[in-house]
């Protein structure tokens, strides 16, 4: 438990020091542009984080759980990188190739009050950078350097966005927050692959060696791919359905109790981020209750903290609210809800991590695509006639069974 709480410290002071800056950059987006400026940025960086999911074909994920295995062998592992970078290069053109193609339609479909498209065609140019963003991270987390990938996983986006965010409204240069989103994601990409290059010539590892990766990349992230593309769409199809049925005002409104909500997840998300690699290797050991063990303290940990920040929110609803100003105090429910939605995310445990990191990809993204139906249907069903509400209570029911569905798979493997 001491080893997992030091370990999860670094990356939980990082991911609360990114998330205050995501909090203030929401905050000044919301008071100096507007809710409905807030609902489009919203929207945006829901369809820079879907994009971003396809582009990576699960290869983040399916990095840490090779890299970490294969920590030893430094030639398998460049072999391996090289293979996953030709992969990514490649998905990532092509799906800015579609977004370029389609770009009418979705900004036909998705944004009502104003001309999305210039947005639109920029999200094609960032899609590159923004992939290698998300994955290269990874690969630190691999060789267990968590101060590196909590700094840039955690802290570096959200930081330098908020900065440039206030330079732009207190130096009275009025930017497009949406472009400064994309400048902030090139600028910490050219950041991070260079210190990747630094990290990898320290290890040892040559991505010039000859040679060729015999196994099929593919054939494992694809699991992983579809669960984490699920994860995402689950995450942000109630702001692309409340943008259908409602507009992007009440899109503003629904983002920020979910973004409040997300204080819920800190804890589980840092302990998972740390946990991942172990249990990756515990399993590949067959150290089974070495899984237990870890998982027993995760969960303590995880309870004893997550449910005073549950209690806070809930008595403190308004105040919180009344943060990115008057038009959002209107939303106490929908915190309420989306609060126990995260709740229930929190007191299963690091499911979803242990399941990625025991060759469970398969089965995890079956469960996973059942509360995405599951979400979709009652999003259908319910905004229509409880507005934002009936999204959040979608929420709920999908993120009920996916984390008490895993507990239960997992428990009856005998994994925990």
């Amino acid at each position: 438990m001491r080893e997992i709480l030091k370990g999860s410290l670094v990356i939980f002071l990082f991911k609360i020091i990114g998330a205050f800056s995501l909090f203030a950059l929401y905050i000044l987006i919301s008071r100096y542009y507007g809710a409905e400026t807030f609902g489009v940025f919203n929207l945006i960086f829901a369809l820079m984080l879907t994009f971003s999911v396809l582009t990576r074909v699960g290869l983040d994920t399916y990095l840490l759980r090779v890299v970490s295995s294969l920590k030893d062998d430094k030639e398998e592992i460049a072999l391996f990188l090289k293979r996953v970078f030709i992969i990514l290069l490649f998905s990532s053109l092509f799906v800015s190739l579609l977004i370029y193609a389609f770009s009418n339609y979705i900004d036909e479909y998705l944004f009502k009050s104003i001309d999305a498209k210039a947005y639109i065609i920029g999200l094609a140019f960032i899609t590159l950078p923004y992939t290698f963003f998300n994955v290269l991270p990874e690969l630190f987390r691999g060789f267990e350097d968590i101060r590196r990938y909590a700094f840039f996983r955690n802290f570096s986006q959200n930081f330098t966005i908020v900065l440039l965010v206030s330079l732009s409204i207190f130096g009275s240069f009025n930017y497009d927050p949406i472009y400064i989103l994309y400048f902030s994601i090139v600028l910490i990409t050219i950041s991070i692959v260079v210190t990747a290059y630094i990290f990898l010539k320290k290890q040892k590892i040559n991505l010039l060696i000859k040679g060729r990766y015999n196994k099929k990349i593919l054939k494992y992230s694809y699991p992983m791919f579809l669960a984490s593309s699920i994860m995402f769409i689950m995450g942000y199809v109630d702001s692309f359905m409340i943008s259908y049925y409602l507009d992007e005002y009440h899109v503003g409104i629904y983002n920020a109790c979910i973004n409040l909500s997300m204080l819920i997840t800190f804890i589980p998300m840092a302990i998972g981020g740390f946990i991942s690699p172990k249990v990756s290797l515990a399993y590949s050991n067959n150290e089974f209750d070495k899984i237990k063990n870890i998982f027993k303290n995760s969960f303590i940990i995880i309870l004893i903290v997550t449910l005073p920040i549950f209690l806070i929110l809930y008595l403190y609803a308004d105040s919180f609210l009344a943060l990115f100003g008057a038009d959002f105090r209107i939303a106490t429910t929908t915190l309420l809800l989306t609060n126990i939605a995260f709740l229930s995310e929190a007191l299963c445990g690091p499911v979803g991590f242990i399941m990625n990191m025991t060759d469970n990809q398969h089965l995890f993204m079956k469960i996973l695509i059942i509360s995405l139906l599951i979400n979709i249907v009652f999003n259908a069903l319910l905004i229509p006639i409880y507005g934002i509400n009936g999204a959040a209570t979608a929420m709920i029911l999908s993120m009920f069974f996916w984390t008490i569905g895993s507990l239960i798979a997992l428990k009856r493997k005998r994994i925990i």
